[in-house]
């Protein structure tokens, strides 16, 4: 498991999430948010459990029981639906700390402005494949 070059993905990213969601039920503990941390948590959880199925499963074997045939759908939906999850419970997390402290406010600012910047390059980009192109 340890030698799999997807390792990050697939279980330390999602253990490092689950305990900075963690951190958050506990800041957010008397908040509706909480419940968007808990539910991303279990997706994480489902995640990593499926991995493990699978990655102990013999390539090219059938699986013993016929409802473990959708392990790697329950995985590929779960790590997906995880990660998403993730980018709005932060989002969400940064967003409610806005209103009190000045630090989320940078944060916030530092992340518009590179989208700004990011859409920039990426409408340079355009504009040279189109040049490429021979349109223009």
């Amino acid at each position: 498991m340890f030698n799999d070059s997807y390792i990050w993905g697939r279980l330390f990213i999602p253990l490092i999430m689950i305990f900075v969601l963690g951190l958050m039920v506990f800041f957010h503990r008397r908040q509706v948010f909480k419940y968007l941390y808990i539910v991303n948590i279990f997706l994480y959880l489902v995640a990593i459990i499926t991995c493990f199925i699978l990655e102990n499963h013999p390539v090219g074997q059938p699986f013993p029981y016929p409802w473990m045939t959708v392990i790697p759908f329950v995985w590929a939906i779960s790590i997906f639906l995880a990660f998403g999850l993730s980018f709005a419970s932060v989002s969400a997390f940064v967003i409610e700390q806005a209103q009190r402290h000045i630090w989320a406010r940078i944060i916030i600012g530092l992340v518009v402005l590179a989208i700004m910047i990011a859409i920039a390059i990426g409408i340079y980009y355009f504009i040279e494949i189109i040049r490429v192109i021979g349109y223009f």
